[in-house]
């Protein structure tokens, strides 16, 4: 009987007000009516504990399976480092109990994405310290090269993130069980014994252009120049933008709160054409001291260049309702994998990929399950994307949810689909799904395991279903307000 060896979570976005791992104190007659209360696990997460323990008990080996953060497990462009460090402490509390069984192995596996990338920046730079501290970099006359953008995909030297490391190290009983999180960046794939099958690992970002918009704007300045099309010259290009704006807000003080008002509003058509026409506004009367109505009319005219730049945040993919995947996104995962993807294996194995592949992802906060084919990998690749646990449109959604996905030991991959938002709450519950089912022998082994009418999948449900509303309510004042309220406590 096959047992789990991996879970694959993403998007989490611990320590973000509009994360359903995140908890919420009411303030009944304030200014602000809701903050994040960081001191205290929310409900969902502790169902999501609850539920997760459930599984890995089942296994039948003694090994347990291995944690992947496939990105986004923290929030820092929309939170505070210390809100979203003690949100994520939470979260290891109820995986490593103080008074139980650890659900997980000891060593976590974290992909940064584009909302936690400074994670990897910071990694990266201890990745280069200790490179010069090592004994190659010590040899008279040994020239340096760049730091790394980027780590192997295959067996890849996990580099130790330092930030959450210290974090977990604030917990004795962790620190005890050598609980420590190293991280690979942007892919990770992972081979079964003969090398047959694979799963392959990756954030999902850079399935949207406007991660690569420095790329984009390079190409646009320089028509004639070489267009990067391997990962490390990607990131290379992009990293600092990433860093910019989708993962250092946090840290930005009371602007960086400001900004946060304003990435809400750009998710929402009504507020994002109020914030266009405040921005044209003021620049004008910049533009013209002297007369700042004549200014405010000649900002106007700005409108329509200024919405071309907004416009891309305001049409990410995670806001785009009533469809998984978008065709945009469809084309840019087809992109991302058949160009940055392929060329990456094609460095490191000197061949394309042989073995049959499934590809997980998340970013885009809408779970699905799908087979694909792609160019430079074997047909009938298995595409699984892991949701998200965020609420971020103003109304009900079915396409978003959030999912773990679960890997054997012979890299059989099936998707336990948490939650689809829904507009009854009798409607919300847990599934089991798997693109090869039923030739799966994971999916055959958990169906019997899942069954949404028992706890704990049931009380999961219940309390994911009185949770949601509150937060597309709390996403909808945030959003269509004229002025940041800043959220955390």
């Amino acid at each position: 009987m096959p047992d789990i060896r991996y879970v694959c979570v993403s998007d989490l976005h611990l320590g973000a007000d509009n994360s359903l791992l995140t908890h919420l104190r009411s303030n009944p007659g304030s200014a602000d009516p809701v903050t994040v209360d960081p001191g205290t696990p929310s409900a969902v997460l502790v169902e999501f504990a609850n539920c997760l323990g459930e599984l890995v008990r089942h296994n039948k080996g003694s090994v347990k399976p291995t944690l992947v953060l496939n990105g986004d497990a923290l929030e820092l462009a929309l939170a505070q480092d210390n809100i979203a460090l003690m949100a994520f402490e939470h979260f290891l509390e109820l995986i490593f109990p103080i008074n139980g069984e650890a659900l997980v192995a000891p060593k976590i596996i974290f992909n940064p994405g584009n909302h936690d990338h400074h994670l990897w920046e910071t990694a990266r730079e201890t990745q280069y310290v200790d490179f010069l501290q090592g004994k190659r970099s010590k040899k008279p006359g040994t020239d340096l090269p760049l730091p790394w953008h980027a780590t192997n995909m295959f067996d890849p030297d996990l580099v130790d993130s330092c930030l959450l490391n210290a974090a977990i190290s604030r917990h004795p009983h962790m620190a005890a069980q050598g609980v420590h999180v190293g991280t690979v960046y942007p892919n990770l794939c992972l081979l079964n014994p003969d090398e047959s099958k694979c799963v392959i690992f990756s954030h999902g970002h850079y399935v949207e252009s406007i991660y690569m918009l420095m790329t984009t704007l390079g190409n646009f300045v320089f028509p004639n120049r070489v267009v990067p099309t391997e990962v490390w010259d990607i990131e290379t290009e992009n990293f600092a933008w990433i860093d910019f704006f989708w993962s250092a807000m946090g840290r930005s003080g009371e602007v960086g709160k400001d900004i946060e008002h304003v990435y809400d509003m750009l998710l929402v058509p009504k507020a994002r054409t109020r914030l266009i026409l405040q921005l044209a506004r003021a620049a004008g009367q910049r533009w013209v001291r002297w007369a700042p109505k004549l200014g405010e009319w000649l900002g106007l005219l700005s409108v329509p260049f200024v919405s071309s730049l907004v416009g891309r945040a305001g049409g990410l993919e995670k806001t785009q309702v009533g469809q998984p995947l978008t065709p945009d996104a469809a084309q840019g995962l087809r992109a991302y994998v058949e160009g940055p993807l392929a060329k990456q294996i094609q460095a490191e194995r000197q061949q394309e990929m042989q073995a049959k592949t499934t590809f997980i992802f998340g970013h885009t906060h809408k779970p699905f399950s799908t087979g694909m084919d792609f160019d430079h990998f074997p047909s009938g690749m298995k595409v699984y994307n892991s949701g998200g646990w965020v609420v971020d449109t103003k109304d009900t959604d079915p396409t978003h949810g959030g999912a773990i996905i679960l890997v054997d030991e012979q890299m059989n991959a099936v998707s336990v689909r948490m939650y689809n938002e829904a507009s009854r709450p009798t409607a919300y519950h847990v599934r089991l799904e798997a693109v090869d089912e039923p030739a799966n022998p994971l999916h055959n082994r958990l169906a019997g395991l899942i069954d949404s009418n028992q706890d704990p999948w049931l009380s999961f449900s219940r309390v994911v279903a009185d949770h949601v509303n509150t937060y597309h309510k709390n996403f909808r004042r945030e959003s269509t307000s004229s002025a940041p309220s800043h959220r955390t406590a």
